[in-house]
């Protein structure tokens, strides 16, 4: 009875580890970047106090999650349409929300800020351009937004569902939570794929993403 309690006290052990370290956002496809979409209709700014950017990064034991700032953007809606946009992520802004200061928080900031992830002293900035709206139905999105994603330098196209509302002059964008692989943008540390020699020390390729997008005139 003991060696059976033992092995389902392992079980539930490895089980709570695989569960933890693994992300239930969709999975996104990078592809190459395409044409930006037609700036036409009327432009709307970004509200940088009221958007924001939460992503969250897994390992086997577990997760961070944070949020990273915009810095600035615009939309251009003809009617209660979207049809372009873009946004300028500020990569200096990572925020690690599950820890306490002086309790790791700094220097998993200063990991992910740092030449090993995102290089924000060389790459202080990443950007989202629009290149493409599907108007979408009978869910709880009600848009498909394609855009081009640059970090590092690096320029991908990339497509997730949002819940595109507005009130008045105020257009609201919610993303569905999306996974993407970071290792296509170069942002390699951990990689098991890349790295073969890590074992159970790696970092998953795949990063979790949902934002918030608030403008208005």
């Amino acid at each position: 009875m003991k060696a059976y309690n033992y092995l389902i006290a392992i079980a539930l052990i490895v089980l709570a580890t695989a569960c933890g370290g693994k992300s239930s956002g969709q999975k996104v496809e990078a592809s190459a970047a395409k044409e930006v979409a037609v700036a036409e209709g009327k432009t709307l700014s970004v509200d940088l106090s009221a958007s924001v950017i939460n992503w969250k990064g897994f390992k086997p034991a577990g997760s961070h999650h944070g949020i990273l700032s915009i810095k600035s953007g615009e939309l251009y809606v003809d009617g209660d349409q979207l049809k372009s946009g873009n946004f300028v992520l500020d990569m200096t802004s990572i925020n690690v929300q599950d820890l306490e200061s002086g309790q790791g928080k700094e220097k998993l900031e200063g990991h992910l800020k740092s030449a090993d992830f995102f290089d924000v002293e060389n790459y202080p900035e990443g950007k989202f351009t629009i290149t493409g709206v599907e108007v979408l139905s009978g869910g709880e999105y009600t848009h498909r937004i394609s855009g081009n994603l640059t970090l590092k330098d690096v320029e991908k196209n990339i497509s997730f569902d949002a819940k595109i509302t507005n009130n008045g002059d105020t257009y609201t964008a919610t993303t569905a939570t999306f996974t993407i692989d970071r290792t296509q943008w170069g942002v390699n540390y951990g990689s098991k794929n890349i790295f073969k020699d890590l074992k159970d020390s790696f970092i998953n390729d795949e990063m979790e993403i949902s934002i918030t997008l608030v403008a208005k005139e």
